[in-house]
């Protein structure tokens, strides 16, 4: 039986001891979820995790145990990743004591250079240098699915944020186009806890046909990398950025609910523009109920754990 380059690669490479550090961030620890299982993928390495509920300093000033009671026992590491930054000071203070290299994810709270390799998505500004990689979009957990169903969709809304202004009508208009163009799709419709209530009430009332409503209230923690596992087809308002890049790694389909944007010059509005540009995502539109627009070769965290091996190993 021949060998895959991907297996054969596995078999060669020197596993890792690996501190993962976390602070129980959905957003944050999924980056740093996708980076490690991005690496295990090529090796089996050996990963300890930690959870930091607070900062370093937090932690100083209540008086609680510092890190050596948290990785008591643990081999020295190899690596040191995390992301958010509730981590990156206990990152930093890791490597003095136990040594390994420091890898954060996102643009960190203290200079870039105190880090051994920095993955910094390309709508956070940093200068370029040397331990500094920029991804198309935040690192995430999700792979590339082959039992997605051709007919089944989501649709997840979010709210105004930093970047988007919230406008109910339009929004309104284009997600109640999108279940009426294509009824042979299933469309399972949800909204996130920040979504306005007038948004939920209006959505509530929908009845279709080839709708199924689930509310933010009745998820639990693994709804959202269960649906985009089976819906080939996932439409988001635009600020759900992270979700964006859930999608496309999965190989979904991937659409957006526009937004007004608060500044069309923004890096995060022009990482959208590159997506639209690039046909990387739709906009509503009538869809081919048997034919997906998708792609199967967008992984970042495979990016990143290729640099990582090819730096550190």
């Amino acid at each position: 039986m021949n060998t895959s380059p991907e297996t054969q690669t596995s078999h060669e490479q020197r596993p890792f001891v690996i501190w993962l550090f976390k602070e129980g961030h959905r957003r944050h620890d999924n980056q740093s979820d996708g980076l490690v299982t991005a690496l295990n993928k090529r090796a089996r390495n050996k990963v300890h995790t930690v959870v930091f509920q607070e900062s370093f300093f937090l932690a100083l000033l209540k008086f609680k145990t510092l890190l050596p009671w948290r990785v008591e026992g643990f081999p020295k590491p190899d690596l040191i990743i995390g992301a958010g930054h509730k981590t990156h000071l206990w990152m930093l203070f890791a490597r003095l004591f136990y040594g390994g290299k420091v890898v954060v994810l996102t643009k960190p709270s203290f200079p870039t250079g105190l880090f051994d390799l920095v993955c910094v998505p390309s709508h956070e500004k940093v200068a370029k240098k040397a331990n500094i990689i920029q991804t198309k979009g935040v690192l995430n957990t999700s792979c590339f699915s082959k039992d997605s169903i051709l007919n089944r969709g989501l649709i997840f809304i979010g709210a105004s944020s930093k970047y988007y202004y919230w406008d109910h009508e339009p929004v309104f208009k284009q997600i109640k186009y999108l279940i009426e163009a294509n009824p042979d799709i299933l469309w399972e419709l949800s909204t996130s806890m920040d979504t306005p209530k007038e948004m939920v009430a209006s959505l509530s009332g929908l009845s279709f046909a080839n709708l199924q409503w689930t509310p933010y209230e009745e998820r639990d923690e693994n709804w959202i990398s269960g649906r985009l596992k089976i819906a080939s087809r996932v439409w988001l308002t635009q600020d759900k950025l992270s979700m964006i890049y859930e999608g496309l790694t999965a190989g979904s389909e991937v659409g957006l609910i526009r937004l007004k944007e608060k500044n069309q010059e923004s890096l995060v509005a022009q990482s959208i523009h590159q997506l639209i540009q690039d046909s990387l995502v739709l906009t509503p539109c009538k869809l081919d109920v048997n034919h997906l627009k998708s792609i199967s070769h967008f992984n970042e965290a495979k990016y990143c754990a290729d640099e990582v091996f090819a730096r550190f190993s």
